[in-house]
């Protein structure tokens, strides 16, 4: 035990004496990620403020009073002009280019029509590739059903609705808040532990049989399994701080990032449990993750080969993210919980969202450990090898 605390102060010093290294590897990815989610949600704010304060330019025909004093007492933002059906052709080619936002049409006997209850057509014209005319047409589409709901009660009372629709939301506010992190932050927190360690491991081992210093550890009076131990304890560590960081990076953006359109997430609705429960998680996977990218490693002759073998694995962790990225809900099958990395996703997603297994979790922690255990057996191997270890 002593000689592993010992490879593992070595490794952990190396990393931790580089100031460049430790900005990079641990402050720089949560700190990009604040700064580029923030910036994200302060562009999404103002193109949302910049289209809702846009004032609407529509030209219409035979529009009635009554209907454009109706139009006028909605919370929108609109100028209307009359159309001449002579330029009919210059009014689409600015529809195209999105210099007037909408063209409607009404019949000349629209309103005698509605009052002999005869369904009269109304025509929009609008263009879908402009940001102004879709928002326009959405905004006033519903003010038109609006107001056909309102005339029709005025002039035919209760009798005018078939029926009416009384609806009582059950739910739980805090779960459907979890389920907004859940489709979120699982792939983001698999992604950034995996980016975490591939930025140290392949320069813990595959660095150092690329120097050639490799020799001189394996030469010492210390078991290999020892050092196989100690470089996956330490970089098990600095990969959680990195992952920390990014975490931290999330949690304090996504409210700046969700604020933009208007809606928000309280990250302060979990408890202490909660965090717990997904801080054994997040090292579970992290170990895991260590372990696999220190065999890759140790088999590669040097850093490029390493971090190109790892590549393919990292892609299949963000696919196993992105999986369940829509659903917002964990698995109900344990077998999941017996895989790597998936039952990771999982997991978080079922703390994120009070949904937890206590058998899931402890099957998740426990292959997790299982796994780890392997990982360092094959690497113990590969450190008894020669020829893997001093090979060019």
């Amino acid at each position: 035990m002593k000689n592993v605390l010992t490879i593992f102060k070595k490794e952990f010093y190396r990393v931790m004496s580089d100031r460049r290294l430790v900005f990079t590897a641990i402050l720089l990815p949560g700190l990009a990620i604040y700064v580029m989610y923030t910036f994200i949600g302060s562009a999404i704010g103002n193109e949302y403020e910049d289209i809702t304060e846009h004032t609407m330019i529509i030209y219409t025909e035979n529009m009635p009073a009554e209907i454009e004093n109706f139009l006028d007492t909605q919370e929108i933002n609109p100028e209307f002009y009359d159309y001449n059906s002579s330029n009919h052709e210059e009014l689409e080619a600015q529809i195209l280019a999105g210099e007037v936002d909408m063209l409607i049409i009404f019949s000349e006997t629209f309103e005698d029509d509605v009052d002999n209850l005869i369904v009269s057509d109304i025509l929009i014209y609008y263009n879908p590739g402009k940001k102004y005319s879709e928002y326009t047409f959405s905004v006033i589409a519903n003010a038109l059903h609006s107001y056909a709901n309102v005339i029709g009660l005025d002039r035919y009372g209760d009798s005018y609705y078939a029926f009416t629709l009384d609806s009582e939301v059950i739910m739980d506010e805090e779960k459907a808040a979890g389920q907004g992190f859940a489709m979120l932050l699982p792939m983001l927190i698999i992604m950034f532990l995996f980016s975490g360690a591939m930025s140290i491991g392949p320069d813990s081992i595959a660095g150092e049989k690329e120097r050639g210093t490799i020799a001189t550890l394996l030469i010492t009076p210390v078991k290999r399994s020892e050092i196989a131990i100690g470089k996956v304890l330490s970089l098990s560590v600095i990969s959680m701080f990195s992952a920390t960081s990014s975490f931290i990076g999330i949690m304090l953006s996504l409210p700046n990032l969700t604020s933009g359109s208007g809606g928000t997430l309280d990250v302060f609705i979990y408890g202490i449990s909660d965090y717990i429960y997904l801080f054994a998680v997040l090292l579970a996977t992290v170990l895991v993750i260590v372990g696999l990218i220190s065999v890759i490693s140790a088999y590669a002759k040097t850093i490029k080969e390493a971090s190109m073998l790892i590549l393919p694995f990292y892609f299949i962790s963000m696919a196993l993210g992105i999986s369940t990225m829509f659903s917002g809900e964990a698995s109900n099958d344990l077998w999941i919980y017996f895989t790597p990395i998936y039952s990771s996703v999982n997991m978080i997603i079922a703390i994120l969202t009070f949904d937890i297994s206590i058998t899931a979790f402890i099957i998740t922690i426990s292959t997790s450990l299982v796994y780890v255990t392997i990982f360092i057996y094959i690497l113990n191997k590969l450190f008894q090898s020669e020829r893997i270890m001093f090979q060019k």
